[in-house]
């Protein structure tokens, strides 16, 4: 499966740190008859430059990566294995599906209808006992404080990587009297998910909600 596994190569020079893959994402993908880069006017494209920007990667000879320093590298491992894993799940995107992506559109959607939505917070940030800084796409702040995620397909690695992140922001949440809040995970596609992948949430209460299922949605959201 795409970014199953993710591999980081750091290597050291005056004072500041490389993180790379060695080109070996653009170049799985490219294997699997998925060029990403040759075609600047594709969506496709597009994408990748918003990831790539958002993350303040650089490509270079098709290797994608990142430069920091020492204080700021443990954060940087962090971002760059989740901008990896954004960058691979560009090859799953259908064609008629690449409009944007999905965690956008999912935004897109609760931006867009505020009045069925009026007390959303949207990209909220919290720095976890790891110190490093956890994004949520969104809070609903309530009797019961409510984050989110978007996961577009939820497989055991990134259901591993959103409860790190849950249990890393623990202590914030109790600091801030949110020590009954939810995590909420928007899928594309609740069905898809492995029974192995369904208990391990919800041993740790997290809801999972399909994108599509918008009655659903508001019905947890827009009352909170």
């Amino acid at each position: 499966d795409f970014g199953d596994s993710i591999s980081v190569n750091i290597s050291f020079s005056g004072d500041r740190y490389k993180l790379t893959d060695h080109g070996e994402t653009l170049w799985n993908m490219e294997q699997l008859g998925i060029d990403l880069t040759s075609n600047k006017k594709q969506k496709k494209y597009q994408l990748l430059n918003n990831i790539v920007q958002n993350y303040s990667l650089v490509i270079e000879n098709k290797h994608i990566n990142f430069y920091t320093n020492r204080i700021n590298l443990s954060q940087a491992i962090h971002d760059y294995v989740l901008a990896i894993s954004e960058i691979s799940y560009l090859g799953i995107l259908k064609k008629e599906n690449i409009k944007s992506l999905f965690k956008d559109e999912v935004m897109q959607y609760f931006l867009s209808n505020r009045k069925i939505y009026p007390n959303i917070f949207p990209e909220f940030k919290v720095e976890g006992k790891s110190k490093l800084i956890h994004s949520f796409e969104a809070v609903f702040p309530g009797e019961a404080t409510e984050y989110v995620k978007t996961i577009k397909r939820i497989d055991k690695n990134n259901a591993k990587n959103v409860l790190f992140d849950w249990n890393d922001v623990e202590i914030h949440r109790n600091k801030n009297f949110d020590s009954n809040a939810r995590l909420n995970i928007i899928t594309e596609q609740q069905d898809d998910i492995s029974e192995a992948v369904s208990t391990m949430l919800s041993q740790y209460n997290v809801e999972v909600f399909s994108f599509e299922n918008k009655k659903q949605l508001e019905e947890k959201f827009s009352n909170v």
